[in-house]
């Protein structure tokens, strides 16, 4: 039976009733399709529209157009006119025959079907009543079901195939076809999954909804001059952080808007292009920046150990050169603050002109902690109150709840996204890079050629720092740092450096379970990072 269960907005008693007997009494040789309708265009362009309620197949005998009429029947044929009730219907003969010839030539449009000579006939069923002979010259009582045939439905419809049966042909030869063919024709299951590129558009725009919402919270930290607002990855927290500095523009405040990657801190630069007077770097582009223009000049001894130069001696730095020059903002918004030493924040403190009263908001996720081995701690000279976000804003709910996996906190999360797609697991040979751009090659083909995604809506994101895909070809696609989407480049970068950026697409490659510290941070902060769709190859030596 197609489809396997009564379609329940099916109204007419009289089909209901015939559904249910076809489908307890006809043995498994038989395929019945219910409400069959289809399209056919004539030679001369000329659109038919076709459409029956039951179509009976037996394979070695024929098929069977079936029209039924319900209550009582009757046929006026002084008007030429027929009625179910006190209703005027169509006449069904006429109306079933049409369906058969229409059937016919849109199976001759099908190369499988002109090969073959099918016993096509049709036939009416009037299920409410007796009909004792020949109604018609075109309505013999052979071809018209009625009550008294319920019972026995199976031997009904045999008789009719044979009747329709070509004399010149044997039972022996038989209609013998493809009834999976007939099928697929007339009832065809249909999936048309949704390309990628337009789930990437749609959530798009669900997510600039949403973040107008958001946007509420900063309201209701109005009247805070300090703030340290944490909270999961995809909760918003950049930005969270933009429109805070975007308010603080529009009110003419000097603002510092400082983080610690410089991949964020570019893209911060750009989405702030317009604004020559903001000040956007990442800390230690800002510490030698001011120590460069104070004339501050470092000795070789300080410059060869790179921990204590960037951790000690450029925050300490930064405080003389901004005495030095006199610089100094009102405000400063700090995003990614998981990543800042305890002794940076007094030294960005120092930069406020009003260090006990200036406005300082720091963003973060101690989940997205890449450098320190503990926890930090913000020094009670900044008296910053603490906020938390739960809602995950960003990735779908499957990129989600693998994500969850790698979470550690307290506070339980929400995610505000749709279902989003299934994410996709491969594998390759371990230690094999050339195994590792086919595959990649092959992802990259299907992602931009079959589902239309944009080459910069795919980020490829690496645990390793040994940059061994860089400026390589994947396919048709080369693998560069910093990309020109334009030539069919994708990025490929570490997660140290894509940590507070986002993408529609993330691939994540070269997972070494065994050979990187603090990889349940890496992972996600990496696995984070996708927006819309995540996709993971792991050498096989992980599995």
């Amino acid at each position: 039976m197609y489809p396997e269960t009564l379609n329940p907005d099916v109204k007419s008693p009289a089909e209901r009733l015939l559904y249910q007997a076809f489908a307890e009494q006809l043995p498994d040789n038989y395929t019945v399709l219910h409400q069959v309708s289809w399209q056919y265009r004539h030679p001369n362009s000329l659109v038919e529209d076709g459409e029956t309620d039951f179509v009976i197949v037996e394979p070695s005998l024929g098929i069977l157009i079936l029209e039924v009429k319900g209550g009582k029947i009757r046929y006026d044929s002084t008007l030429d006119k027929w009625y179910s009730n006190q209703h005027q219907i169509k006449d069904p003969f006429w109306q079933v025959r049409q369906s058969k010839h229409q059937l016919i030539k849109l199976l001759k449009e099908k190369s499988y079907w002109q090969k073959r000579w099918i016993d096509i006939g049709h036939c009416v069923a009037f299920p409410d009543v007796i009909v004792p002979q020949r109604l018609l010259p075109d309505a013999p009582r052979e071809i018209i079901l009625d009550n008294s045939n319920l019972d026995n439905l199976a031997t009904w419809i045999k008789d009719v195939l044979i009747y329709y049966r070509r004399q010149d042909k044997n039972q022996e030869a038989g209609n013998f076809f493809s009834i999976q063919r007939l099928v697929n024709l007339l009832k065809p299951s249909i999936y048309l999954p949704s390309l990628l590129s337009a789930t990437i558009q749609h959530q798009k725009q669900e997510l600039i909804k949403l973040s107008e919402q958001q946007f509420r919270i900063l309201d209701f930290l109005g009247r805070h001059r300090r703030a340290a607002i944490s909270g999961c990855a995809g909760s918003g927290k950049t930005l969270l952080a933009m429109e805070k500095v975007r308010r603080l523009r529009e009110q003419e405040f000097t603002v510092l808007l400082v983080c610690y990657n410089r991949g964020l801190a570019k893209f911060l630069r750009r989405s702030f292009v317009r604004d020559k007077d903001l000040y956007i770097y990442n800390f230690h582009a800002l510490c030698k920046k001011l120590v460069s223009q104070a004339n501050i000049s470092l000795t070789k001894k300080q410059t060869n150990n790179k921990n204590l130069l960037f951790n000690e001696i450029y925050p300490s730095l930064l405080v003389d050169a901004a005495n030095k020059l006199n610089w100094n903002v009102d405000a400063i918004v700090v995003d990614e603050g998981q990543d800042f030493q305890t002794n940076w924040w007094l030294s960005l403190r120092s930069l406020l002109s009003n260090p006990d009263n200036g406005i300082f908001y720091v963003f973060y996720d101690d989940n997205q902690n890449l450098y320190q081995q503990k926890s930090y701690q913000f020094p009670s000279e900044l008296e910053i109150s603490p906020f938390v976000l739960t809602e995950n804003w960003r990735n779908t709910k499957r990129i989600h709840d693998h994500v969850l996996q790698y979470y550690r906190g307290e506070n339980s999360l929400t995610v505000l996204g749709e279902e989003g797609r299934d994410l996709e697991f491969y594998t390759y040979p371990s230690n094999n890079n050339e195994a590792l751009k086919r595959q990649l090659g092959r992802l990259l083909y299907r992602l931009v050629f079959d589902e239309g995604v944009k080459a910069d809506e795919i980020a490829i994101l690496t645990t390793t720092r040994k940059q061994s895909l860089q400026n390589q070809l994947a396919g048709q696609f080369r693998i560069k740092a910093d990309p020109d989407p334009y030539c069919q480049e994708i990025l490929c970068n570490t997660i140290y450096y894509f940590k507070g950026l986002e993408s529609p697409v993330v691939i994540l490659v070269e997972t070494q379970l065994n050979q990187i510290p603090q990889l349940r941070n890496l992972l996600y902060v990496g696995a984070s990072r996708a927006r819309n769709h995540l996709i993971v190859l792991q050498p096989e030596e992980e599995f």
